[in-house]
Parts: C-alpha cells; structure tokens; sequence
C-alpha cells in the first residue's frame, strides 16, 4: 500500500477501481452517446459517483503523503501528460482537465492548514483558468479534508454545494433544464466512500495512468 492512502487501510482499492469504472462509463457517453438517449441519461447519472471518490482520495492522500511536494509534482506531470488526449476529447483548447484541478486542490490544501488565504483565491484561478469541475471541484476536495470522518455532515455540505453548483449553471445557460441537476446526485458516492469492500490493493500508477490512457483510446 502506497504512503499516500495508507489512513484507508478500512477501505481498499476496491473504491479506485470503482471511480476509474464509472467515469469511464461516464466518458464513453459523452463521446459516442446521443445527448436524449435513455442510455445517455443513465450513464451519465453513473457517472456522477467518479469524482466525489477521487476528490477523496485526493483530501486523503494529502493527509498521508510522506512527501507533499513530490506528490504535488507528480499529479502536475500527469497532468499534463494527459491534456494532449483531452485537448481531443473535448475539442477545447482553453480547458484543463481534472489532474489541473487535483494539482491545484493540493496545493490549496496545503495553504489552507498554514493558515495562508491565498487557497481562498485559489478557488476562483481554478474557475479563471477554466479546470474541468473548477471551483466547484475544489470546494469538495476542501470539504473531504475538514469532515472525511463525520458523515452527515458530508452529506448535507455536498448537496448544498451540488445544489448550489447546478443552480448557477442554470442561471448562466438563461434556461431551466432538470438535467442540469443529475451532478446533485454525486452524493450516491457517499454510501460506496464509507462502506467496507473487499480487501484488494493495486499498484497506484494504475489510477494515474487510466485517465489519460482511457480519453487517449
């Protein structure tokens, strides 16, 4: 087991490999899916668990880790490994995927526990840099860090912020749309955080490496 998740040792990589399955599946809807299939919908809604688990693999390995600058470092150089394909997936060139915006949630972490309000304005560069999930992404990352162990109150600071994240978006678009609230249901990844899954471990490059390999293919 890896330094950098080893407070998860009541929660094995069963939980990985769950995030890296439903994103893929979110991914693949996006990029072949018809936006009004059923098929879409579902998948999408699936989809939604992937990143409430990797924001808290990524508010516990901040935790955990024996050396913050390298883990800093290295979610940085797979990040930008990983823009090449994603320029290609999302056919934008003023978009950062979502390793930028784990780079930057580290490095939040990291001032926020010297007591720096420098990380609040981090918040907004992650908007201001158009990252994949951008403040929003940020904000849940933060809140994994300050209340991973109290569960309800993960629960009702995770919807509220979702809530308020797609209520925002609705207002930018000009139109309302039911769909643009499916991101609320993110908090079904709460349940699969805390639950206790068989006990398996792989190698940590594996979850580094499937987000970029799965956009390259």
């Amino acid at each position: 087991m890896n330094s950098e998740t080893s407070a998860l040792t009541r929660r094995s990589d069963y939980l990985k490999i769950i995030a890296m399955v439903t994103m893929a599946v979110d991914h693949i809807a996006f990029y072949f899916l018809p936006y009004n299939a059923t098929s879409y919908i579902i998948m999408r809604i699936i989809g939604r668990l992937a990143y409430p688990i990797f924001a808290y693999y990524i508010a516990m390995g901040y935790k955990n880790t024996s050396d913050l600058n390298r883990y800093i470092l290295r979610m940085a150089i797979f990040a930008l490994i990983t823009q090449i394909p994603f320029y290609f997936f999302v056919h934008k060139v003023f978009y950062l995927n979502v390793m930028f915006t784990f780079t930057l949630a580290l490095i939040m972490l990291k001032l926020f526990d010297k007591k720096n309000y420098l990380w609040f304005a981090l918040i907004f560069l992650a908007d201001f840099l158009n990252m994949d999930y951008g403040a929003y992404g940020l904000i849940i990352v933060l809140i994994f860090h300050v209340f991973s162990e109290e569960k309800g109150k993960m629960y009702v600071y995770l919807l509220i912020l979702t809530f308020a994240y797609s209520s925002l978006n609705v207002l930018q678009s000009g139109a309302f749309n039911i769909r643009m609230y499916t991101q609320v249901l993110c908090v079904m990844a709460l349940p699969l955080i805390y639950a206790d899954f068989p006990d398996i471990r792989i190698n940590k490059y594996i979850s580094y490496l499937f987000y970029p390999v799965h956009i390259g293919i």
